[in-house]
């Protein structure tokens, strides 16, 4: 998939979104972040929720992907009950130590929210905004909360705070499943 991909924002922690960059179509998995226009372009569909502006480099790409697997990572771990990868927390606590930017309100055309100037550079905030963002889910109230869509050619995760929810999305996936039961009973009847 190129760059001008649709990704999958299902309302859920922008951690979540940036863990469902990874997808699954047609059985091959695929990385939605294939280029730094790709990740500019995931960004600008986050700026509600993260602070970033102008161009992205391969060094932003590289960074954000690291960061992307390390959660991952971590949200398996937390899911299955197993212990992490080392490495994995590494990368979360390393981002997390470093110096804490300045939090100060910024006014935008769609009204108030939360700005942060960064101590480094704009790709540490991104980065340290996008590890506390995970370490919140991973350690808050929802972290049981998380599941992987159940349909078999699907990847994403989503919170289930509907103890019946089995899919990333209802109207995708549930649908996906739906029509794929309703083909095998109209096939056996034939």
């Amino acid at each position: 998939m190129n760059s001008n991909s649709h990704f999958p924002l299902l309302g859920e922690p922008v951690a979540l979104d940036l863990v469902n960059t990874r997808v699954r179509h047609g059985g091959a998995d695929l990385d939605l972040l294939d280029a730094p226009s790709a990740l500019a372009t995931w960004l600008a569909a986050q700026s509600g929720r993260l602070a970033w502006s102008g161009s992205v480099s391969s060094a932003d790409l590289r960074a954000v992907r690291a960061l992307r697997d390390a959660i991952a990572a971590l949200l398996t771990a937390r899911r299955t009950g197993a212990r992490p990868r080392r490495e994995a927390v590494k990368a979360i606590n390393a981002l997390l130590s470093q110096s804490s930017p300045d939090t100060r309100i910024s006014w935008t055309s769609s009204g108030p929210r939360v700005a942060r100037r960064a101590g480094k550079s704009k790709r540490d905030a991104l980065l340290r905004a996008l590890a506390m963002d995970a370490v919140n889910l991973l350690t808050g109230p929802d972290a049981g909360l998380v599941r992987t869509c159940e349909h078999p050619d699907c990847v994403l995760q989503f919170l289930a705070r509907h103890p019946r929810r089995r899919w990333c999305s209802a109207s995708v996936c549930g649908n996906r499943a739906r029509v794929a039961r309703h083909y095998v009973r109209h096939r056996i009847d034939s």
